[in-house]
């Protein structure tokens, strides 16, 4: 007569246990790219309606002299940050990843502006320039970041004559890396090098500029 039991073998017990830690990890995972997607998409709404709210308060002016992140927050720029000393000089924002923001006028004569994210991971380096892309003039990859959000000022110039960004030598970092100029398209190839020696984090200038 045959026998029935209602346990499992230790072979069906191993399957079941392999099996849920599958799902398991599927569904942190699923979780991870969820919360980083949003990060991401949060990041370019922000930075995209802070581009927005700094060009029409300089519209009718012929430089963007002046401009601070002091002034950027008093104009309704990173409202979804998180913004310390609101109203101060020495006010702080910090994007969805952690990192400092800056903006600060570049060129002798500002005729364009910077606005920095430091501290951004790199495993999302090219969905945020593809995303950036289409709400910056220029964009220039800083590999490692830099921990002053407006220590880039001293060594972005802007040539009128192309016009065109430039970089030039002085600060103690890793050479930036340019991968979009003003009046060009966004280059595969440099993105892709830029994002291949961009470090554990890097950081992302997104330039805004009159010159055309």
């Amino acid at each position: 007569m045959r026998k029935h039991h209602s346990g499992y073998t230790l072979v069906e017990l191993s399957v079941a246990l392999a099996l849920a830690g599958m799902i398991v990890l599927t569904s942190i995972t699923g979780t991870t790219w969820l919360l980083a997607q949003q990060r991401i998409n949060e990041l370019s709404a922000e930075n995209g309606n802070a581009i927005r709210r700094i060009n029409d308060a300089y519209d009718q002016l012929p430089n963007y002299g002046g401009l601070t992140l002091r002034q950027a927050v008093s104009l309704g720029a990173f409202n979804h940050f998180l913004i310390t000393q609101r109203g101060a000089n020495n006010v702080t924002v910090t994007h969805p990843f952690g990192g400092a923001v800056g903006v600060a006028p570049i060129g002798v004569a500002s005729r364009a502006w910077g606005l920095y994210l430091n501290a951004i991971p790199t495993k999302h380096c090219a969905d945020l320039l593809f995303q950036f892309a289409p709400i910056a003039d220029a964009l220039v990859v800083f590999p490692d970041g830099i921990a002053d959000p407006v220590g880039w000022a001293p060594i972005v110039g802007l040539d009128s004559n192309l016009p065109a960004i430039t970089i030039s030598a002085g600060l103690n970092v890793a050479v930036p890396r340019i991968v979009r100029n003003l009046g060009q398209d966004l280059a595969p190839a440099a993105l892709s090098a830029a994002c291949r020696d961009a470090g554990n984090n890097f950081g992302v200038l997104l330039v805004r500029s009159k010159l055309r």
